[in-house]
């Protein structure tokens, strides 16, 4: 659990509020070599693709054509890229930086995000956020994943209400009055905040600046396992690949229901957690490369391949 410990340095407090409570942890180490502010400065300069950006400024989010250029100049293959120098001036007039699809562009993240999803058999998203001093990023809201807000550099004030439907599978509109306060903490570096999914959340800064790096984890709902499980009995149980009755048929439509669900209830209690399929029960996590070495490991591989004739 060497990945996850410096996300937490209580591994049992956060079993305890997984999925129940926000849980703050502290005193973790320097996160520098997965990523940060130099990290981020190299990626708007590199030719992010626009979907890999966003900006918000007063929770609002800023329409992409104000920082966005072509690669190229063909008007009809040019490809929308994020153009850095537009960025570091719209962060400057004070909006928040989001970089999604961290992952995608950062090997050092990927290779973390791939040994938590190991540890936890969740699959792990992760974002960079950015936001200048007396700034506010995105407006109230949650998500349908929990979450880990690690912070970097800097400080962020952070206020987290209770869900308005507890463990949604949907993003509705949240209306912060009708939200019941459950944290109001700042969180500095070295500290992390868990935020489990569906409580509303809204973050802002003070008189420093903040960078911090969003960590989702996505599991597998029991709804999901149960839904493969009654496949696997459709498989097996003959009567349950029939169709309804015609209309016109005068059987007994509750009887049969009843037979039916007898059929599936006796299947279930059957089962065991070894006997699930191993596919319903682990989220699909990306492989991660190497983060440095592995074009020249590649090159080495392909010196050693005997040589082909002809």
């Amino acid at each position: 659990m060497d990945s996850l410990r410096r996300l937490t340095e209580d591994p049992v407090g956060l079993e305890r509020a997984w999925d129940r409570e926000p849980f703050v942890s502290s005193g973790l180490d320097d996160l520098g070599d997965v990523f940060s502010l130099a990290a981020a400065e190299r990626m708007i300069h590199t030719g992010l693709p626009l979907t890999a950006v966003r900006l918000f400024r007063d929770g609002k989010l800023l329409p992409d054509e104000h920082y966005r250029r072509y690669r190229g100049t063909n008007p009809r293959s040019r490809e929308q890229l994020a153009d850095g120098g537009r960025i570091a001036e719209l962060v400057g007039q004070g909006a928040t930086l989001v970089l999604e699809e961290l992952q995608t562009h950062a090997p050092e993240v990927a290779a973390f995000a791939a040994e938590l999803a190991r540890e936890t058999d969740y699959e792990v998203d992760c974002a960079a956020f950015l936001t200048p001093p007396r700034g506010r990023g995105a407006a109230p809201h949650y998500d349908l994943v929990g979450v880990f807000l690690r912070q970097l550099q800097g400080s962020k004030r952070w206020r987290v209400g209770r869900p308005v439907r507890p463990l949604p599978s949907r993003v509705l509109t949240v209306d912060p009055k009708a939200v019941e306060p459950v944290l109001d903490a700042v969180l500095k570096e070295g500290q992390s905040l868990y935020i489990p999914r569906g409580f509303v959340h809204a973050g802002e800064t003070g008189d420093e600046p903040s960078l911090h790096i969003t960590i989702g984890f996505k599991g597998v709902s029991w709804e999901s396992v149960l839904r493969t499980v009654v496949a696997g009995a459709a498989e097996r149980i003959e009567e349950l690949r029939e169709f309804l009755p015609p209309a016109f048929a005068t059987l007994d439509r509750e009887a049969l229901l009843r037979e039916r669900v007898t059929q599936l209830t006796a299947h279930l209690a059957d089962l065991t957690w070894a006997a699930l399929p191993p596919a319903a029960l682990h989220p699909r996590q990306p492989s991660a490369d190497p983060v440095a070495g592995s074009l020249t490991a590649a090159l080495r591989r392909a010196g050693e391949q005997p040589r082909r004739s002809g």
